[in-house]
């Protein structure tokens, strides 16, 4: 049975089978490493010269937001297949070398609902297809709905993915595997990712015997953070976070992502609101407070807008941000997400610059794309003293507004509106 931690196998399984890895073992080993290390010793020392003449090679994550692929989005995928909510914004994930998002629903047909939870969510098994036919190689499962149906249908969407060969983190049958990071190898490097659910349930968190999402707890973050970060060349960390529906970060996820950079991380991605909300370069490194949706499949008039965001790094570093503003309102694209043009994407691409002016980022505004080029990372300086407000809720604490922890549908009237759309588009 496939649980949390194979996904990281998955990526030498092919190389055992092909050989690439024989270990010869006692002194065989030593001879062949002696022999090896006179013979290539001088040409090593050549080819590493020879490398830094040559250009370093670029890599492109795609991030995009939130999928839920049942509700009123799955008769589609029956009808016009699994490919089908993509077919529009293709010209825009494909110039990515890797797709990452967030997976808002177990994939599974067992299970039963949660009491007292008001909205549960879950997908048939075409849903892993469609994800792999987009060309998503990386979930996060840290979230409010990946344990609506509890351990069995949580284990079945890991089955689900690794048949799709879709990595997954977030999630797993116990705290060690939902702590436990997506490592993918692109290009000659190493990229990792940790996400975390800083959402309710509390319930639905994993503890060291039970199922369920890894809470975002400070001392958790950081202590991953620091375990992956020397054997990885990128650290993508994802949260889900923040007030549905609000278009601007609470100030703990501020805070929070902050610190993520500070203790390592390359990049922060936030996923929750459904809407999209700040973007800010903080020490060279980019946090993405929300990404809004991306396919999901339920349908409202406040969800209009999302992005895919093109994230190059060149190295090690983060070099250049291209967002592609798309609409995602279901009552118009009917979970096909479109690729906006004009005045309607310079707009909302103006509204993302709005939210994030208090941070002094914004993207330059080039043929319909939001572009932001980035001088290189500063040093980060280490934080070993977490504050309170950054940590996931305490349950022996009230919950009020200003809580860590949002839920909801809070808006907020100080922040700018991004364009609503006129009647009849």
């Amino acid at each position: 049975m496939p649980f949390g931690n194979e996904f990281i196998i998955i990526q030498y399984k092919n190389r055992w089978k092909d050989g690439l890895t024989t270990r010869p073992c006692g002194e065989s080993m030593k001879t062949i490493v002696i022999l090896l290390s006179l013979f290539l010793a001088p040409a090593c020392s050549a080819s590493a010269a020879e490398q830094q003449l040559l250009p370093v090679e670029e890599i492109t994550i795609a991030a995009v937001g939130d999928l839920m692929l049942g509700g009123r989005a799955e008769p589609f995928l029956e009808q016009f297949g699994p490919d089908y909510p993509y077919r529009n914004v293709l010209p825009a994930l494909r110039r990515a070398d890797l797709i990452a998002g967030n997976l808002e629903s177990p994939i599974s047909a067992r299970g039963t609902a949660v009491e007292n939870k008001k909205f549960t969510l879950r997908a048939g098994p075409l849903a892993a297809r469609s994800l792999a036919s987009a060309g998503i190689r990386v979930v996060s499962l840290a979230n409010n709905h990946s344990m609506d149906f509890g351990p069995l249908a949580l284990q079945d969407t890991m089955a689900a993915l690794n048949e799709s060969n879709i990595l997954f983190t977030g999630a797993g049958m116990d705290l060690n595997d939902a702590r436990a990071p997506a490592i993918v190898k692109i290009k000659g490097r190493t990229l990792a990712f940790l996400s975390y659910s800083l959402t309710f349930p509390l319930e639905f968190f994993a503890s060291a015997g039970r199922p369920g999402t890894a809470p975002g707890y400070a001392d958790f973050v950081k202590a991953d953070i620091e375990k992956v970060r020397p054997s990885a060349d990128i650290v993508v960390v994802s949260f889900h976070w923040g007030a549905e529906l609000m278009t601007a970060a609470k100030d703990y996820q501020i805070e929070l992502g902050r610190q993520a950079i500070d203790w390592g991380a390359d990049l922060v991605l936030g996923h929750h609101p459904h809407v999209l909300q700040d973007i800010e370069l903080y020490k060279g490194r980019l946090i993405v407070y929300s990404l809004g949706n991306f396919v999901f499949g339920s349908e409202s008039d406040r969800t209009n807008w999302s992005m895919i965001l093109l994230l190059t790094f060149r190295g090690n570093t983060l070099s250049r941000v291209e967002a592609v503003p798309i609409d995602v309102n279901n009552y118009r694209v009917k979970y096909q997400p479109r690729i906006l043009r004009g005045k309607l994407a310079r707009d909302v691409l103006a509204g993302i610059n709005a939210v994030s002016a208090r941070f002094t980022t914004s993207l330059d505004i080039v043929d319909d794309r939001g572009i932001l080029n980035v001088s290189g990372p500063v040093s980060v300086q280490k934080n070993d003293t977490p504050r309170a407000s950054a940590t996931a809720p305490d349950p022996t604490r009230p919950v009020d507004r200003q809580s860590a922890i949002a839920s909801g549908t809070v808006t907020s009237p100080t922040v700018p509106e991004f364009p609503r759309p006129a009647p009849g588009n």
